[in-house]
């Protein structure tokens, strides 16, 4: 069976490389000139312009141990994987600020870290109540219902909260009371106190990994200008853009190529964008979603922490600043690199951290969570291969990596193996009809 896939992130390559495995001819069709998606390497998919040689993260860093199948398929391809200490940092404009243990222990000493470690005990005996809820409310009781309306009142408990959901989706913090909590509650008591791995070598290493293996066609610099699909097939017209050539109209090169089926690995607010022949139902289903457009900030300026007294700087780190909450994780521990010279992956920081010192600016277009494009996601799981067409993405699980492995798994089972769709196609054609 001929599939095209559309997008190149962690949910399409994922995709593409267990329906290549199956038998099918797959076509991997991405926009970007660098496959990845959200997986951004430096060095791997990513070259800065300065003359920094580290191997550092721009998108996605870390991964609980309880990604139970994105973990069974590193394991599969072995990609190398090492535990990884977590720890966080919680630091308001008003000089107060909350340290996690691990961030007391890398920074201080003797009477100062019993201080901070009372300090941030009493925010633990604060929360106690909140984590609890959090633990004992069912997904039924979440539906429907906003972060903002579950975690009212406001409190530097529920402000943690919300900023984890800041980090865990890259959605600006004041968007956060409109996400929807049966998305986030259920991640946040899963995920949190779980133990965390990095992968050796890079995240983008496994999507390597991947092509390594994979018999297939990847097309970058491709953009697809409409999908249309018949009872028989699927049209997709597009062109491509050499890397080199800018955007002249003379250089690009228009394509039209027929397949058995269409898998949509976009972030969810292309989709309509893309079908030339959306059904109502489909209109329904994508129409509520909107595009999040975001950037990340690789950079080595330390001075954040400066007021704090701090030396070292922790993978969950939240500021708060005249222009919002912004995150800054440190990423030496997460990438294995030494300590000094310290390195920052940044968000919503930019004013705070002095030009000379960024390393490289990294776009991203995420989903923007409401309630009202998610209550949908259910159903665009039970009605995937309707129209020749399937859906994958992190949108379609818990909105992490393990929601995009997760999606790429279920259609690749959902669509099956090459020998017994064509076998079934044969037996189809040769029943003979009565008379």
């Amino acid at each position: 069976m001929k599939i095209a896939i559309i997008g190149g992130g962690a949910s399409g390559m994922i995709a593409a490389y267990w329906l290549d495995r199956s038998g099918h001819e797959v076509t991997v069709y991405e926009r970007q000139p660098v496959l990845g998606g959200h997986i951004r390497t430096l060095h791997q998919n990513v070259f800065p312009s300065s003359d920094c040689s580290a191997l550092l993260e721009a998108g996605v860093l870390e991964f609980p141990v309880e990604f139970t199948n994105f973990l069974q398929l590193m394991e599969e391809l072995k990609v190398p994987l090492e535990p990884v200490e977590v720890g966080s940092g919680l630091f308001f404009h008003d000089g107060r600020h909350f340290l996690s243990p691990t961030l007391i222990g890398q920074n201080f000493h003797g009477l100062e870290k019993w201080r901070e470690i009372l300090h941030i005990d009493s925010l633990y005996a604060r929360s106690v109540g909140l984590w609890l809820k959090a633990q004992r409310t069912s997904i039924h009781c979440l539906h429907n219902q906003s972060m903002g309306d579950y975690l009212a009142p406001e409190s530097i408990q529920a402000t943690w909260l919300k900023l984890l959901t800041m980090y865990s989706y890259s959605m600006a913090y004041d968007t956060i009371d409109a996400f929807p909590a049966d998305l986030a509650i259920p991640a946040l008591r899963r995920y949190v106190f779980s133990h965390w791995v990095r992968i050796k070598g890079g995240v983008y290493s496994y999507i390597q990994k991947i092509l390594d293996q994979f018999s297939g066609q990847v097309s970058l610099n491709t953009k697809i200008l409409t999908i249309h699909r018949s009872n028989q097939s699927v049209q997709i017209k597009g062109i491509v853009i050499p890397a080199d050539s800018g955007l002249a109209f003379g250089s690009q090169s228009p394509f039209e190529r027929e397949f058995d089926r269409v898998i949509f690995a976009t972030p969810p607010d292309q989709v309509l964008r893309l079908l030339a022949d959306p059904s109502p139902e489909e209109v329904r289903r994508f129409s509520p979603w909107q595009p999040n457009h975001i950037t990340t900030m690789l950079h080595y300026n330390q001075h954040l922490y400066q007021p704090y007294n701090l030396h070292h700087g922790s993978e969950f780190d939240f500021f708060q600043t005249p222009s919002g909450w912004g995150y800054n994780a440190y990423l030496n521990q997460l990438c294995g690199l030494p300590a000094e010279p310290a390195y920052y992956l940044a968000f919503n920081l930019e004013h705070q951290i002095a030009p000379e010192k960024i390393i490289h600016v990294q776009p991203h277009h995420t989903p923007l969570y409401t309630l009202d494009a998610f209550r949908y996601v259910d159903e665009v799981r039970a009605t995937n291969g309707e129209n020749h067409t399937y859906h994958v993405g992190a949108y379609l699980g818990d909105g992490l990596h393990e929601g995009a492995a997760t999606s790429a798994m279920q259609v690749a089972r959902a669509i099956g193996p090459a020998d017994v769709l064509d076998s079934a196609r044969v037996a189809c054609h040769s029943v003979q009809p009565r008379r």
